[in-house]
């Protein structure tokens, strides 16, 4: 798996971008109803158009196999997918920032427990991006991922609702 597959799972995990407004301690949260609404829109499955990390383009063979559940607060990759992280995770949304900010947290692999933030757009009902700042950096505060940033830029399409477990 090379490095550039291994960032874009990290990033598509915080890519999942849809969430809580504010996720407080013991699992509670506060939601507006702008949060409620991009939590909604960005609920469902959806698949990797195109991707940037660091500078450099996602082959289309990792783009294609690159699947992402969101369930609200919550988001996971397929086991196909092929990302060399672990498959799950949260994340919270803030969609009264410009532009929307998200964080995420894996609950496994390399950067268990890191917080890595992200910034978002729901372009349509269809079609989000996200970009990233390199797991515990900073946050991005445009869409570009330019060689030696450690970001990843990622263009999503939706390709079905939340699956049943």
């Amino acid at each position: 798996m090379t490095k550039a597959t291994s960032m874009l799972g990290i990033a598509a995990m915080a890519a999942i971008i849809a969430s809580r407004a504010n996720y407080l301690p013991g699992g509670a949260t506060a939601e507006s109803p702008a949060a409620q609404k991009d939590y909604e829109l960005l609920s469902g499955t959806w698949q990797l158009t195109r991707g940037v990390v660091n500078g450099k383009p996602v082959p289309a063979s990792v783009a294609r196999n690159t699947i992402l559940i969101t369930d609200r607060n919550t988001f996971r990759f397929p086991k196909a997918s092929g990302i060399g992280t672990h498959p799950a995770g949260h994340f919270t949304v803030n969609p009264n920032t410009r532009p929307k900010q998200v964080d995420t947290i894996a609950e496994g692999g390399p950067n268990a427990g890191q917080l890595t933030r992200g910034i978002y757009e729901i372009i349509d009902a269809t079609h989000k991006r996200a970009c990233w700042g390199p797991p515990g950096g900073p946050r991005p505060t445009e869409f570009k991922s330019p060689p030696g940033s450690g970001r990843i830029l990622q263009y999503w399409k939706k390709i079905g609702p939340v699956p049943s477990r």
